[in-house]
């Protein structure tokens, strides 16, 4: 069974580009704004959050903090991906934060590294 991926994007072409990347080591669920990922996450809790930082209404870190608020998913890793330099402390709170546009085996491969020992995957093609 693949790990559980959430990818949050605002972007249709971001998310169904990503989908794609991920789909051979992930199964990717898809949504379009914090609110669908905060719903989506309550009701099928993902092993790992991949989110856009910068999006309307909710924003990455705001959906963070309201996942983290939630005790049955207070553990899930996220990942922020953003054409942005993070701000100051991201780095620091133990997330990761990647800038666009990155190399699709280094998504993979931050991606392999956040999860729980019990959900890791060996390398695709091994």
């Amino acid at each position: 069974m693949k790990p559980r991926l959430l990818i949050v994007d605002d972007s249709w072409s971001m998310r169904q580009t990503l989908r794609l990347l991920l789909a051979p080591d992930f199964d990717c669920a898809l949504a379009e704004d914090g609110p669908s990922a905060l719903n989506h996450a309550r009701s099928q809790p993902p092993d790992i959050i991949l989110s856009d930082v910068n999006m309307a209404g909710m924003d990455g870190f705001e959906l963070c903090r309201q996942v983290r608020a939630e005790p049955a998913l207070e553990q899930v890793p996220f990942l922020f991906l953003s054409g942005h330099e993070p701000p100051p402390g991201v780095r620091e709170q133990g997330h990761i934060y990647l800038v666009k546009p990155v190399p699709p085996a280094i998504l993979v491969s931050r991606l392999r590294e956040m999860l729980p020992p019990r959900r890791a995957i060996p390398p695709t093609g091994s």
